[in-house]
């Protein structure tokens, strides 16, 4: 008898335990189109990301001063990180990027190495649908 209402209360815990765990949270998306502001040293810079996101691979566009192209990086947990190279005036410049995802999903921002132009801080903001 012992047994059994040892065992009983043994099961009603653990099965309160498995029910009182808090659901995991969906893991982040970048999919969308962004608004990028580039602080660098000689000004600011407003561009558009247009993000593909599958499983940690990112692809899709980085459209600014010089055009638009593609881009390809990589989203692990919250942290960010991407490269593009673009066509400035005749020179191709590889840009890389990285930084982390906000909590809630709706901002990145981080640094950027922009080749020969320097280096710059960057935020962006998801658009609004």
């Amino acid at each position: 008898m012992a047994r059994r209402t040892l065992a009983l209360l043994l099961f009603v815990g653990l099965a309160t335990t498995a029910f009182a765990q808090k659901p995991t949270a969906p893991a982040p998306t970048l999919t969308g189109k962004w608004t990028m502001t580039l602080e660098m040293e000689v000004g600011t810079a407003t561009t558009a990301l247009v993000l593909t996101q599958e499983k940690e691979k990112l692809t899709g566009t980085y459209t600014g001063r010089y055009g638009t192209y593609p881009l390809a990086g990589k989203l692990d947990a919250r942290r960010v990180e991407f490269v593009v190279t673009i066509n400035a005036e005749g020179t191709e410049t590889l840009m890389s990027f990285w930084g982390e995802l906000s909590e809630d999903g709706e901002t990145l921002g981080g640094e950027a190495a922009l080749g020969g132009m320097g280096n710059a801080t960057w935020f962006a903001k998801r658009d609004k649908k």
